[in-house]
């Protein structure tokens, strides 16, 4: 584990019970030595991810901060947050966009059209089970098998995993079948009222970017041919799947200045027919250029 990856696990240890952690209490949990916790606890304070009073340490404004950037820039949100809302309203569902990193399972845009509040207890920013769900089961299926393999080597052992396939064999064969179908469906796994089902949307190299979800009431869900439900569902993660494809990058922005004091020096333009190599006349400072606007590329699209 690199000690970038170790600093930022320190996020990870604040929750509805624990909002706040000395930094003694950070150290024991991490098993970290006091001058290493002392040093992330800084860094991260300085980067705005944790705040301090009195001795203890909080989560900072920089997650919401980051939070509201995801929102306003990532691809797949742009380009599947309305398409998977208007289906919802359409189905009555609640529609849930679910991306993947590492061997996290994480929900990052959720829009409620269901004619009366779910028990969701998995909304955005949650992170899923790795094996329980249709969202989960369905990015499984996408995965290449050396990684699927190794999946299984670590938690063959535990019941969910097992609930999938009894051995390697079995659960690679579920797995292809998900696949193959194009959706996965599941009933009452999280909430015992509810059903889901799920389907994969991808970049244009053929990589996972996540999936779009439906949620119901599981006696609502029962009205639906569940054929039909996963057909319309594939056809709304293709055009999902169609707009991530059209993505252009942009000319990158300018890194913000974060020096003070320091003056941007830029030479004039040689004139016509002076010989190369030869000095202008004094430099002037050149004015700080603003940042490119962010486009919205999906947006138009869309």
């Amino acid at each position: 584990m690199s000690s970038l990856t170790r600093m930022l696990s320190v996020l990870d240890l604040f929750s509805r019970d624990h909002t706040t952690m000395t930094a003694e209490q950070i150290a024991d949990a991490l098993a970290l030595s006091r001058t290493t916790c002392y040093r992330y606890t800084r860094e991260l304070t300085q980067a705005g991810l944790l705040v301090s009073h009195g001795g203890q340490f909080m989560l900072g404004p920089r997650i919401i901060e980051l939070d509201y950037r995801m929102l306003d820039s990532d691809p797949l949100i742009n380009a599947g947050g309305p398409i998977v809302s208007e289906l919802a309203d359409a189905m009555g569902a609640t529609g849930l966009l679910t991306a993947i990193y590492d061997d996290h399972i994480v929900n990052v845009f959720a829009h409620s059209g269901s004619p009366r509040p779910l028990p969701l207890s998995f909304g955005r920013g949650t992170t899923m089970p790795m094996f329980k769900s249709s969202t989960s089961k369905v990015l499984l299926s996408m995965m290449s098998r050396g990684r699927l393999m190794r999946l299984w080597e670590r938690h063959q052992h535990t019941p969910d995993c097992r609930t999938i396939g009894a051995d390697w064999k079995a659960f690679w064969r579920t797995l292809q079948e998900i696949r193959q179908r194009g959706y996965a469906a599941s009933f009452g796994e999280l909430t015992p009222e509810l059903a889901g089902i799920s389907a994969p949307v991808s970049f244009n190299d053929g990589g996972v970017a996540g999936c779009i979800s439906l949620v119901f009431l599981r006696e609502y869900f029962d009205r639906f041919d569940l054929q039909l439900l996963g057909t319309r569902l594939c056809a709304a993660a293709a055009d999902v799947s169609k707009l991530l494809a059209g993505l252009k990058s942009p000319a990158a922005p300018a890194a913000p200045s974060r020096a003070r004091g320091r003056r941007t020096v830029a030479t004039k333009p040689a004139a016509a027919g002076a010989q190369p190599g030869a000095r202008g006349k004094t430099a002037k400072t050149a004015p700080a250029r603003k940042p490119p606007k962010r486009t919205a590329a999906v947006t138009k699209a869309l």
